[in-house]
């Protein structure tokens, strides 16, 4: 998990684990056509089955078969493992080999609209026709696209944030670092659930301790 130091005022009290409302689109509302997805059915279907051939391909490099092919109503090839050709294919699509770990979504992405490309259909195939992409209603997307997000006020004290939503804190207010410190060798985790002592929490949180000062807050993983 993300976690970022903040300086704020000693009497702030914002409940913690709520995101703070200066990062909350107030404007935000889904497109009634595309439930703010931004693209057609048909799109997305296409995207489910891009994700399962992409996957297919990268079993193929590593010569096994996933689960979901052991499963699936698949007339010739279920729970059989395909040839390398597979990857030549999935590699055509994505512009490169999977990594380790697969295909990501930018590889997803690119095999994708390459699709759709050789299906000789425009670049706005798939695209909401109602909200033309951006899954938010038109009427209420200029408010949205021109809304700024705006930080909590500025103070003495110190609190830990969480940056995986949007953010909220996660501490009480501190007056001082040690004490927050302190507060997160017992109760917070540094990644998953591991643990960090003080001095390992103060090194993390305190090492550009001036820009923290002038700044606001310091971000770290």
């Amino acid at each position: 998990m993300g976690r970022e130091l903040k300086r704020v005022p000693l009497d702030f009290n914002w409940p913690i684990n709520k995101v703070w409302e200066g990062y909350i689109n107030p404007h935000y509302e889904q497109c009634p056509v595309c439930k703010g997805s931004g693209s057609t059915m048909a799109m997305q279907r296409l995207e489910d089955l891009v994700s399962l051939l992409m996957l297919s391909g990268s079993d193929a490099m590593e010569n096994k078969c996933h689960p979901y092919f052991y499963d699936a109503p698949l007339h010739n090839t279920a729970g059989k493992t395909c040839g390398k050709d597979m990857t030549e294919l999935t590699t055509g699509l994505a512009g490169r080999e999977p990594s380790m770990i697969g295909y990501d979504g930018c590889d997803k992405w690119s095999a994708t609209k390459k699709i759709i490309k050789v299906a000789g259909l425009p670049k706005t195939w798939g695209i909401c026709p109602e909200c033309k992409g951006n899954g938010i209603p038109k009427d209420k997307f200029k408010k949205y696209d021109t809304w700024k997000e705006t930080e909590p006020p500025k103070g003495k004290g110190f609190q830990l944030w969480e940056t995986t939503s949007e953010g909220s804190p996660q501490s009480p207010v501190f007056a001082t670092l040690d004490e927050l410190c302190v507060w997160a060798s017992i109760n917070a985790s540094t990644f998953a659930d591991c643990k960090a002592t003080a001095k390992e929490w103060k090194k993390m949180l305190g090492k550009d301790d001036i820009v923290c000062h002038k700044e606001g807050n310091m971000v770290f993983m």
